[in-house]
């Protein structure tokens, strides 16, 4: 007996310790929300529309956002060299990678701050004398952005945020970058799928273990 006790001491005294460092690291889990922006082309308000996919590991945050104007941005009287007045119309669409750091990260607040960079385009088309718009011009861009923003979890799984940060737009065409480089601030509402998944796959588990 005595030799038993001794032999399962050494081995307990040779076995590997399992520290902090070993503890296998918390798996990404899974974000969706929708992206409101407010932003200015030309010095006038307009509102961008659009949604987020990330991935979430302890405080680090990266996601993949699409977002596109709600509505054309409508000039009534442009001058356009070689047509004359005439109403112009603007549409602006991009896709955004952002990589994020999470300054606060606890059960009921999230405070990050975001870079992104994102590739798009951007299109002018007038009113001619005939029905419909006549394509004018079409540029790529590369907007880079920057922000901060709180996120407030109402629950575990479902949140609202708010932020506030400054786009500026990489163009060929100069007068896109002036036009669309600008300060930006953003509402959006948010699933934390992980989350909201664990949960109804936990009740179910819970719900299987008391039936049987």
């Amino acid at each position: 007996m005595r030799g038993f006790m001794i032999a399962s001491l050494a081995a307990l005294a040779l076995a590997p310790q399992v520290t902090a460092q070993d503890r296998p690291r918390a798996a990404f889990r899974p974000t969706f929300n929708f992206d409101f922006r407010n932003t200015f082309v030309n010095g006038e308000r307009v509102r961008f529309y659009g949604f987020r996919l990330g991935a979430q590991r302890g405080k680090d945050l990266i996601t993949v956002g699409f977002y596109g104007l709600g509505d054309a941005y409508i000039q009534p009287a442009v001058d356009i060299p070689g047509v004359g007045i005439r109403e112009l119309h603007t549409d602006f669409d991009y896709t955004a990678l952002s990589y994020e750091r999470l300054l606060v990260n606890n059960r009921q607040w999230q405070i990050g701050v975001p870079i992104s960079i994102g590739l798009g385009n951007y299109r002018r088309s007038y009113r001619s004398d005939g029905p419909g718009l006549t394509p004018w011009t079409v540029n790529e861009l590369v907007p880079l952005e920057a922000s901060v923003h709180a996120d407030h979890n109402i629950f575990r799984w479902l949140f609202v945020g708010a932020g506030v940060g400054y786009r500026h737009v990489l163009a060929a065409d100069r007068a896109a970058t002036v036009t669309l480089s600008d300060w930006t601030s953003y509402a959006k509402v948010g699933i934390r799928l992980g989350e909201l998944l664990k949960g109804i796959f936990g009740k179910r588990r819970q719900h299987g273990q008391d039936g049987g």
